[in-house]
């Protein structure tokens, strides 16, 4: 039976995926056993996400779309959100929406969805450069507990989806200093940066900054070759066609309006810092790193400046990733920084974010070095055991605690929690205290950025439900009230320079205030406002280019995959 089992080709390929569920089960334990689902008032980005993953499934749903206008969460403003916050990523979270049937299940769903990739990922990336499958298995268990992906599992931290991915940019990167003969696979890396671009945008600028010195040190080793240029161009042109339509709508919004900066945060305070039970987290998670794994990294790199000759690209990844872990710090003077570039308190806000490019080539490096220990006599291969039994325990153990820390707080909140079971409606998040983050409103200017979060609560947030809300099937969203008397009011939606509002059958024309919010004239009795988005006709063109292209690749994908190898085997018959 064990035979048939280890020559079972289904069993071999399952088995590492099989062992990363069950480690995700035991690490969220807490929550399946008490069945909560972990959002509350403090959860603000749980809130902002759900909002907008909702609104994607409801146009799945309903066969409403609106690309821009968000017509079925954050108060039916018509906020824009995600034709600029990873649309197709939105969509397909929409879909889970739907099928989950229940907040819960939903956020189970992900949960399982994100470790299974992140894991997956720098499973793949060790198998690719030679570590055994076991310790492959093994380090990407250990990944998926340390930095973002256990923080968007507890609280929704999004750059969790950049560190689940980011492992596939580091092996385009091993490729670039590794493969002489083709340092890039332009198709790689073009789908690994433009599915990047579909999730997160700042994670795929921090791909970037990953992949350089690996580019760099490529034009060096291959002498400024064509063979790195073509294909990198390549990657590039490719990259902008899948990504055509966040760059599209980017390029629709940003140059006739002022978008609202996000919410400012102090760099200084926001440095990766040694680990105190703390905000309900514990661990080598989020912005904290418990002081054993601070040793087991200066071990690390002790290892590789001892052996840096024997193994160039340990040492390559290990020194950068250290190099990175550096900046993402607290020790680094981010409050320097901060005085000559202001807009990063706005648009990069907390440097422990650089965890994201830093863990995947850290635990690369240490899995190098595992995998040299294993290979030497008995003391190596016992202190390489050794190292990954601590990180293992050091890293999962952790986050049991925290999943039962977070369990136990948003429990208390009896009905978020009936609710979150019972449906996957909107209840839950009406009922959440909403924390107003100004994301992507259009202000008049940069001196409003920091109190449109304010404005908006007043604005909109207090407002909203005095009027009744209707989805037109063309996108529209048609908003209706009755006046007591004639008067102007403050109408709770927002206006970019391309949207359209009509109301009581004209055209509105006058006044906004600093957010976007139109000051109209309400007659006495039944009033009637329809707000509508005019996207020009080439972002449209531009979209289908890419979703045809986004197609293109999956037919070319499967086509290879299962018909060409297919005929290959036959072949060779």
């Amino acid at each position: 039976m064990l035979e048939k089992i280890k020559t079972n080709k289904f069993c071999q390929f399952i088995w590492p995926y099989l062992l990363i569920a069950l480690a995700t089960t035991i690490v969220i334990s807490p929550q399946l056993i008490s069945h909560t689902i972990l959002a509350s008032d403090d959860t603000a980005d749980t809130l902002f996400h759900y909002s907008r993953f909702y609104d994607a499934g409801m146009q799945l749903k309903t066969g409403i779309f609106s690309i821009f206008q968000t017509n079925f969460t954050f108060q039916q403003s018509g906020r824009i959100i995600n034709a600029i916050y990873g649309p197709l990523f939105a969509y397909f979270n929409g879909i889970l929406v739907l099928i989950a049937g229940n907040w819960f299940n939903y956020q189970v769903i992900l949960a399982y969805v994100i470790s299974l990739l992140g894991a997956g990922s720098m499973y793949y990336l060790l198998q690719k450069v030679g570590i055994n499958k076991l310790l492959a298995t093994v380090m990407g268990i250990i990944y998926i507990n340390i930095g973002m992906i256990p923080a968007f599992i507890n609280r929704s931290s999004f750059n969790g989806w950049g560190q689940a991915l980011m492992p596939l940019v580091v092996l385009c990167g091993v490729r670039m200093i590794q493969d002489r003969e083709k340092p890039i696979n332009w198709i790689q890396l073009m789908l690994v940066m433009s599915l990047l671009v579909q999730v997160h945008v700042l994670s795929t600028l921090m791909a970037a900054l990953l992949l350089l010195p690996f580019f760099i040190y490529s034009l060096i080793i291959n002498q400024n070759s064509k063979k790195i240029w073509i294909p990198f161009i390549k990657a590039v042109v490719g990259t902008i066609v899948l990504s055509a339509n966040v760059i599209g709508a980017f390029l629709v919004l940003m140059p006739n309006n002022h978008l609202a900066a996000n919410t400012e945060f102090d760099l200084s305070r926001g440095g990766l810092r040694p680990h105190v039970l703390w905000h309900n987290e514990y661990g080598t998670a989020f912005a904290y790193i418990l002081p054993i794994f601070v040793l087991l990294i200066i071990a690390q790199f002790v290892y590789v400046v001892m052996h840096c000759k024997k193994d160039k690209l340990n040492t390559f990844v290990t020194i950068w990733g250290t190099v990175l872990l550096g900046l993402s710090s607290f020790v680094f003077p981010w409050g320097l920084v901060q005085s000559i570039f202001p807009s990063l308190k706005s648009y990069f806000q907390f440097p422990f974010r650089l965890t994201v490019v830093a863990y995947p080539l850290i635990l690369l490096g240490m899995a190098l070095t595992v995998n040299q220990l294993l290979k030497q006599g008995v003391k190596p291969r016992a202190a390489g055991i050794s190292l990954v039994v601590v990180l293992l325990l050091e890293a999962a153990l952790p986050n049991i605690i925290t999943n039962h820390i977070f369990t136990v707080a948003c429990g208390k909140d009896a009905q978020v929690q009936t609710v979150a079971k019972a449906s996957n409606s909107d209840q839950m998040l009406k009922i959440l205290k909403w924390h107003y983050l100004p994301d992507y409103l259009p202000t008049k200017d940069k001196s409003i950025d920091q109190n449109a979060a304010y404005l908006y609560k007043i604005n909109v947030v207090d407002q909203y439900q005095k009027f009744n809300h209707k989805v037109a099937k063309n996108g529209d969203l048609i908003l209706s009230w009755k006046g007591k008397k004639d008067k102007d009011i403050v109408l709770p939606v927002v206006l970019y320079k391309q949207s359209e509002l009509t109301v009581n059958s004209k055209k509105f024309t006058g006044a906004k205030n600093v957010i976007g919010n139109p000051i109209i004239s309400q007659k006495s009795g039944l009033n009637r406002a329809v707000l509508h988005f005019i996207a020009p006709a080439w972002f449209y063109v531009v979209s289908a280019i890419s979703l045809i292209a986004w197609l293109s690749v999956l037919v070319f994908y499967l086509w290879k995959k299962f018909i060409n190898n297919k005929n290959n085997k036959i072949k060779v018959a």
